[in-house]
């Protein structure tokens, strides 16, 4: 609501300016709710994974869902070197589960039963419905201060009078600050994002323990994610919060802008994540 008032100040579109912003929202959120799981799925080039060909994988779900109480989620495979999995969609009974060939290679059954623990942790906290709005409201300021900005770059607004402003003064001063609100605005909804999405992993960790009640499982599969350094091809920064780690580079061996990732880090560092479930 703050970004929405600095972008009605700045370009002078009253209400009829807030009433078109809400309603892009609205639709945004829509959107994001019914075909997120679609969208990220498509995304990272997911496809259906085979009850015959991927039999184990399809009979550590059933079991861990039966445990859990879920109903089984939809279940996809992703063609990728990188061992890595996440979970999507807006409830139970609308999830999905995606894993990379590379994790059901390098894990053995035990280790890939506690990160698919870990993923069904996700779906059964809730945290994809989560992640989904913290998307969608990170993706509504983005998009809202780059038109804004651009907006002001071209010219801004023409039609406001200024007289009424006194050409100056207070509003002159509120412009200044919604001006600086707007260039910081994304940096502030990004760093909200990932506060939230690392307070769900280290929950899911802890929650994947007590579901397969054998913590030496996920603790060794996180050992291994960490001392690999492949990535996911096919991942993105809209998604990189879904994945059991982080999908992006974040070494200079692993790739470019490594640095950057690590500045806004989605998940809590392994080394942490590993000691906690050692503690448990």
């Amino acid at each position: 609501m703050v970004v929405a008032w600095a972008v009605d100040l700045l370009l002078g579109f009253g209400l009829a300016g807030l009433a078109v912003a809400l309603i892009v929202a609205a639709v945004g959120a829509g959107v994001a709710y019914w075909k997120s799981d679609s969208i990220a799925l498509a995304m990272s080039h997911a496809r259906p994974a085979d009850p015959t060909a991927h039999a184990r994988l399809h009979n550590l779900v059933e079991g861990l869902c039966i445990a859990a109480g879920l109903p089984k989620p939809r279940i996809y495979v992703i063609e990728d070197d990188a061992p890595n999995a996440f979970a999507t969609g807006r409830n139970p009974r609308h999830a999905a589960v995606a894993v990379t060939t590379g994790l059901m290679d390098k894990l053995t059954r035990i280790e890939l039963e506690g990160v698919l623990a870990h993923e069904l942790s996700h779906i059964k906290n809730y945290d994809i419905l989560v992640s989904t709005l913290a998307v969608t409201l990170v993706g509504v300021v983005a998009l809202l201060a780059d038109f804004s900005l651009r907006f002001l770059w071209w010219g801004g607004p023409r039609h406001r009078d200024d007289s009424r402003a006194g050409g100056g003064g207070p509003v002159a001063a509120l412009a200044i600050v919604g001006f600086l609100l707007l260039l910081v605005a994304p940096l502030v909804a990004k760093l909200m994002q990932a506060t939230i999405s690392r307070r769900r992993e280290a929950l899911a960790d802890v929650s994947g323990v007590a579901l397969t009640r054998y913590p030496p499982g996920l603790i060794s599969a996180l050992e291994k994610l960490k001392d690999d350094t492949t990535v996911v091809h096919s991942s993105s920064r809209a998604t990189a919060h879904l994945w059991v780690e982080s999908p992006l580079a974040r070494t200079p061996e692993e790739g470019r802008l490594s640095r950057l990732n690590r500045l806004f880090d989605t998940h809590p560092p392994l080394e942490e994540r590993i000691q906690a479930l050692k503690e448990l």
